[in-house]
């Protein structure tokens, strides 16, 4: 479809940017892909803005001062028109080229044929379908080799639909055959924001679901560094001291828990008192977290299985501190059984990736550095992750700068924006400010699975909703309910 004329305004045409004149009978819009031949080929660009004048109307003087309206006395309807600026997006050739040379003024620019798209944005029939590319009604099909090239980062504001989002890229996941190479996937999910995997026909035979409460980490087979790292405060001596009684408690007994180990320490005449009484205050705050047992609750093994999820569901936990001990421990023993190949390829999904791995942390968080080391080595054995954050600024720059490809949702806030700007490559200060305005379900991918940043409205999701909150009318309509109800109930137990 022919679009319109390309002119001359503001130093264009040039390499990057060039204006054309939209023809009267076409409706043109912001992210319309377009093309347009070249001296090098054929140029595929998109329209970044679109801005309408009319001479008649450009003095503000001519029209305050004019009597009567100007529309009766001219015919400034026929000098409207549409000038819409594009960005060149590069040369379509086997391999996509940089343009170096300027689309000559008076060309003919058309709009992007489906076929030219496909193959710019190197889309697989075979692939992940996460939408359409809106203004063309085009799928998006993207290549799983590509978006997990190494790692994923989805990045939004609360309520800009990232979660949405990442139901659907989880239902791709789960939805591939046999022939197309199934990865398992790991969900660390801190608002039970996907257990409507479990509860929906589609999916609950492929979904496996961890209660936080049910979770249990094994004692007599722990290895000594985790020890260190849930313990950070005990000084070199009291963690050797410990250490010893731990292993020998593993020479007599096959099972045991946190007693048996402060039972050990009273027991050994060789450990100072002052020691001992460390070690008893650091050890009943670990037992008062309810978390560590006899044996690993859910095994290691069970958790990653090819073409299947497990959600662990951590939101009616409240302390972060028992959080961020099971995301640790089992990203770490779920990576080390990997680099063995004892565990199938898989994603970790990690839902408030911002919580587990911060930018700036204490010695006290404990998931940070297993979340750093799989970002860094994860791609090498496929333990690969999907980081998913509201406060981009507060992640990890380690572990953001290692997803080489970004899914960015609606954005506004300053400090984001900068930050993402400065970590993502191809993100024009034009597609900065789109990010800001983008409707719920609308997404711009950068980096590795779409080879250029491409404009998605996310499909529509299969799996069944979960209520995860509710308006604040509602909950204070089912709070008084509830209230009632029980006064109700007190009442007619007292009268019986």
């Amino acid at each position: 479809m022919e679009l319109g004329t390309v002119v001359c305004r503001e130093e264009t045409p040039n390499t990057s940017n060039f204006y054309f004149v939209a023809d009267k009978e076409v409706k043109v819009k912001v992210g319309l892909f377009i093309q347009v031949k070249v001296k090098q080929g054929l140029l595929i660009g998109r329209i970044e803005e679109i801005t309408k004048t009319n001479r008649y109307f450009m003095q503000p003087e001519t029209i305050s001062n004019y009597e009567t309206s100007i529309n009766s006395n001219f015919p400034t309807d026929k000098w409207e028109f549409l000038l819409c600026k594009v960005y060149c997006l590069g040369i379509l050739d086997k391999i996509i080229k940089r343009a170096n040379y300027p689309v000559s003024p008076g060309e003919i620019v058309y709009m992007a044929e489906d076929e030219n798209l496909k193959k710019l944005f190197k889309f697989d029939e075979r692939g992940l379908h996460l939408g359409e590319i809106e203004a063309h009604h085009l799928k998006v099909n993207l290549n799983m080799n590509r978006v997990f090239q190494k790692h994923l980062a989805i990045l939004a504001l609360s309520g800009a639909g990232k979660s949405y989002a990442t139901c659907v890229l989880m239902e791709e996941l789960l939805n591939r055959g046999d022939d197309q190479g199934k990865a398992g996937i790991l969900v660390i999910d801190p608002h039970g924001e996907y257990s409507g995997f479990v509860y929906d026909k589609k999916f609950s035979d492929k979904t496996n679901l961890i209660k936080g409460k049910d979770i249990r980490i094994g004692l007599p087979h722990l290895p000594s560094y985790y020890y260190k790292l849930f313990l950070p405060n005990l000084s070199f001596v009291q963690e050797r001291d410990l250490i010893k009684v731990v292993a020998e408690l593993r020479k007599t007994e096959d099972v045991f828990g946190i007693k048996e180990i402060i039972a050990g320490i009273e027991e050994n005449e060789n450990i100072k008192q002052a020691t001992k009484e460390v070690l008893f205050a650091n050890l009943s705050s670990l037992n008062s977290l309810r978390l560590f047992g006899y044996y690993d609750t859910p095994s290691i093994y069970s958790m990653i299985v090819p073409g299947q999820m497990t959600v662990v569901d951590l939101s009616e936990m409240t302390n972060n501190r028992k959080r961020q001990m099971i995301v640790a421990y089992f990203l770490r023993e779920l990576f080390n059984k990997r680099i063995m190949r004892k565990v199938p390829p898989f994603v970790a999904f990690i839902e408030e990736a911002h919580n587990f791995a911060p930018e700036r942390s204490g010695k006290e968080n404990f998931s940070k550095g297993i979340i750093e080391k799989i970002a860094r080595e994860g791609r090498k054995f496929n333990g690969l992750l999907c980081l998913i954050s509201q406060r981009p600024v507060h992640l990890s720059t380690t572990s953001l700068s290692q997803c080489n490809t970004h899914m960015y949702l609606r954005i506004t806030n300053p400090y984001d924006l900068k930050h993402i700007g400065e970590s993502s490559e191809g993100l024009t200060t034009e597609l900065l400010k789109s990010i800001t305005s983008l409707e719920v379900g609308e997404a711009v991918l950068v980096g590795e699975a779409s080879s250029l940043p491409l404009f998605v409205k996310v499909r529509n999701k299969e799996v069944m909703d979960m209520e995860t909150s509710r308006s604040l009318e509602d909950d204070c309509i089912a709070y008084l309910e509830k209230s009632e109800k029980k006064k109700k109930d007190v009442s007619d137990l007292m009268e019986g």
